[in-house]
This record gives structure tokens, C-alpha cells and sequence, in this order.
């Protein structure tokens, strides 16, 4: 499992990596392609890594390892992605992994001066978010992640965090209304990168196939069957 696939559509801004276990026991980006989805993912997903494949000379058979992004996010993009994987997997006798995309998000971002607090638009005035440590690779989780008004994102921590993600923007206001006074970093773009970093890690060390395939929605669903 020296190659892994991995697949973020778990928002709007989807992407697909390929990545390489070195030697040394870290991992080498080989190729990886964004896509701003305004339909689905299911349309883009299962081409885009085809190109991607393509480009970078790898056969199908080559790939040792499929990972995707578990959510929290779309309802409809992280089914997307980890019933790719999980069929590619399938087809070929490869484990897949699902990594959760708050912390792969986290992962992407990268040290900061403060706790990282990776924020994804929820609609109803609420947001996903999560707390991690500031610096550290796998991100070391604070607070694990939650569905809520923006406010949330500055509980269970010292200290005001570096927000960021696709419901930073939106969240910003009403963080500031809260007595925040840190500051908004940049979305990062390379999460389907740093699932694949944190599979190939989770793989090494043990990891089953299968282990996190099932999705992260954290919202409960308005409607369940009577027992």
C-alpha cells in the first residue's frame, strides 16, 4: 500500500490526490487536481481521477490504497466519495479508509499561532467545526466535531483560535459579536492531499480496511421510523 487514491467531496471545493510512502516513512504528493463543483461531485469524481491517474503514468493496479473525506459536509459529496472509494477498493482487493474532513482540513491548513478551528458551513445559521492543536502533524484533536451556531468554535480552548474554511467567512460576525479577536486564515484547497498523508499514517500503523467509511453528518435527520 506504498500508493494511495485519496477523495475529498465533502463541500463545494472537491479534489483528488495521488500520493507515494517514501522510504522514510512520509509521504510524496505525486499529483492532485481541485474542481469547483456547482452540480455534483458525481459527475467529476470517477473522471477527474481517471485524468489525474493518467497523468501521473499510475495503472490502476498500482494503487495500494483508497481514502476519502467522511465528513462532516454534504450529505449528498461524502457518500459520493466514500462510495468511490469504497468500490474501487472493492474491485481491486485494496483497503480504503475514510478520514474525517474537519481534521484533514485542519491537517492542509498547517502550523498556526493559535489552536486551529476549521469551520464548513452548515445552513440554519449553524456550522461543523472542530478544535485542533496549533502546530502539530496528525492535527491533536481538542475538541471533536460538533454541529452548532459559530459561538461553539471558541469553547474548549486557551485562547482565541485561527478560524478557517468555507464557514469562516460566514461565522466571522457573530464570533466578533462573541468577543473573538483572532483572526480568519485561508481556506485550504489541499484536503484530499492531507487525507491521503493522514490514511497512508493510519495504515501504517495498523488501520483495517473499511476503518472510518462510515459518514460523519452530525446533524440527525429530521424525519426517522417509528420503531
Amino acid at each position: 500500500m506504498s500508493r494511495i487514491v485519496a477523495l475529498d467531496t465533502s463541500c463545494w471545493w472537491g479534489g483528488v490526490a495521488l500520493l507515494e510512502a517514501t522510504p522514510a516513512g512520509s509521504s510524496r504528493l505525486v499529483a492532485e487536481a481541485g474542481l469547483l463543483v456547482s452540480d455534483s461531485h458525481a459527475a467529476h469524481a470517477l473522471a477527474l481521477l481517471g485524468a489525474l491517474l493518467a497523468e501521473a503514468g499510475w495503472a490502476r493496479s498500482d494503487v495500494g490504497a483508497y481514502a476519502a473525506t467522511r465528513g462532516p459536509g454534504s450529505f449528498t459529496g461524502i457518500r459520493v466519495g466514500l462510495g468511490t472509494v469504497r468500490g474501487l477498493g472493492l474491485a481491486s482487493s485494496r483497503p480504503c479508509i475514510g478520514i474525517a474532513t474537519l481534521e484533514a482540513m485542519a491537517e492542509a491548513f498547517g502550523p498556526a499561532a493559535a489552536d486551529r478551528v476549521p469551520l464548513i458551513s452548515a445552513g440554519r445559521g449553524e456550522v461543523y467545526g472542530a478544535r485542533y492543536d496549533a502546530a502539530s502533524s496528525p492535527p491533536g484533536e481538542i475538541v471533536g466535531p460538533w454541529l452548532g451556531p459559530p459561538e461553539r468554535a471558541l469553547a474548549g480552548g486557551g485562547g482565541d483560535p485561527v478560524i478557517f474554511g468555507p464557514g469562516a467567512e460566514d461565522a466571522a460576525a457573530a464570533l466578533r459579536a462573541a468577543g473573538w479577536s483572532g483572526r480568519s486564515g485561508r481556506t485550504p484547497t489541499s484536503v484530499a492531499a492531507a487525507a491521503g498523508r493522514l490514511a497512508l499514517l493510519r495504515l501504517r500503523a495498523g488501520a483495517c480496511d473499511g476503518e472510518g467509511l462510515s459518514p460523519l453528518y452530525l446533524r440527525p435527520p429530521d424525519a426517522e421510523l417509528l420503531a
